[in-house]
């Protein structure tokens, strides 16, 4: 399904400031609200997640930055392929504040957050790598440095100094709390991880000194990263296992490196295709010519038939980008431009003069022979 526009789907102009941005959510939010909707309740549930998404990437300067420059490619992959997840929202207080103030209406936050399926493991992580369109066209390999947490090797993930561990009192094990909050017209139920622990669900009498009993120390590794030939802004690279570590028996999460490919000085790409402009002077348009067209690759030849008119757009079969997955390529259209000498010699003067001249004598003729018809 085609995603809307962000700024469309929160009716705010490009540009628009945080403080422009947080009204306009307020406003959908409260419109959309499950309980005080005219709309059918699933309806109002999928356009409320909708506005979520696009407040979560707006507010935020950095995702934003992403969204201006690159559209839904630049920061969909942080919502699971396109589809948002109320696990991913950082803005819980927002929403906490704009239903306070409406007083109530329901479990809003037991509804969207409370019933989350709790996914087992650790969170997956995302980094951003920039290539240009000859290593897009010829694939690459590339070392990244990627940030992360380890096992504690002083106690083995346990957090405990003494090896030692229990069940967190606070949570029960669970690594969440829940917090109520009532009024007069419901409760509002926020689930967050829970402070004593920091959501591991475990408890230890003797801190491990070394990770302050999170179990866990931050380290530095380096991945050798296969680019495939093809890719193109927005295309996610899946690193199983390099992501954050899970608890106890349970799996580390997933890296995923979304591309982007710089903007070329000579080629245009659209897709699979490579467009081209390429200089040609007047003689060559009215005479024709033999034109040697640069690929990414190597040299094309284009034969040019005399009176080609400016702008006139030539396609090479194959000689675009390579598609992903498969042996075929794209192709390469060649937009041949006029070019107009800045400074002539006086040879050269002269002999456009008399071209000049023969031009109106022509004209002239031609004038004459339609009057006689």
């Amino acid at each position: 399904m085609t995603q809307r526009d962000y700024y469309e789907v929160l009716g705010i102009p490009k540009g628009s400031s945080v403080d422009e941005i947080k009204k306009a959510y307020r406003k959908l939010a409260m419109q959309y609200h499950p309980d005080v909707t005219k709309e059918d309740r699933k309806v109002a549930e999928e356009k409320f997640k909708e506005i979520s998404e696009a407040y979560e990437v707006l507010a935020d300067e950095k995702k934003r930055k992403l969204y201006d420059q690159y559209g839904h490619a630049g920061v969909n992959p942080q919502f699971q392929d396109g589809s948002f997840n109320w696990s991913d929202f950082s803005h819980m207080g927002d929403l906490r504040d704009i239903f306070g103030d409406m007083g109530g209406f329901g479990n809003i936050f037991d509804m969207f957050f409370g019933r989350q399926q709790q996914r087992s493991g650790g969170r997956d992580a995302r980094m951003d790598l920039e290539i240009t369109l000859e290593e897009a066209y010829r694939g690459a390999k590339k070392r990244i440095t990627v940030p992360k947490f380890d096992p504690c090797p002083q106690c083995s993930g346990t957090g405990s100094k003494d090896g030692k561990v229990v069940q967190c009192p606070e949570c029960r094990g669970t690594g969440q709390v829940r917090v109520v909050q009532s009024s007069g017209f419901g409760q509002f139920v926020q689930v967050g991880p829970c402070r004593r622990c920091r959501g591991t669900g475990r408890s230890s009498a003797n801190a491990c000194p070394e990770c302050s009993g999170m179990g866990k120390v931050q380290r530095t590794s380096h991945i050798d990263l296969d680019i495939p030939r093809g890719v193109e802004t927005g295309t996610r690279l899946r690193i199983p296992g390099a992501g954050e570590i899970g608890g106890p028996g349970e799996p580390s999460g997933d890296l995923y490196v979304v591309i982007h490919v710089k903007k070329h000085s000579q080629f245009a790409r659209e897709g699979p295709d490579l467009i081209v402009d390429f200089p040609i002077t007047f003689a060559q348009a009215a005479l024709g010519a033999e034109l040697e067209i640069p690929t990414l690759d190597k040299k094309a030849k284009v034969t040019l038939p005399a009176g080609t008119q400016p702008d006139t757009v030539f396609r090479l079969r194959g000689s675009g980008m390579p598609m992903m997955r498969t042996s075929s390529f794209g192709d390469l259209y060649v937009r041949v431009k006029l070019k107009v000498p800045e400074k002539l010699n006086q040879e050269q003067k002269d002999l456009l003069k008399r071209f000049a001249e023969i031009e109106n004598e022509d004209r002239s003729i031609l004038g004459k022979f339609k009057k006689k018809r």
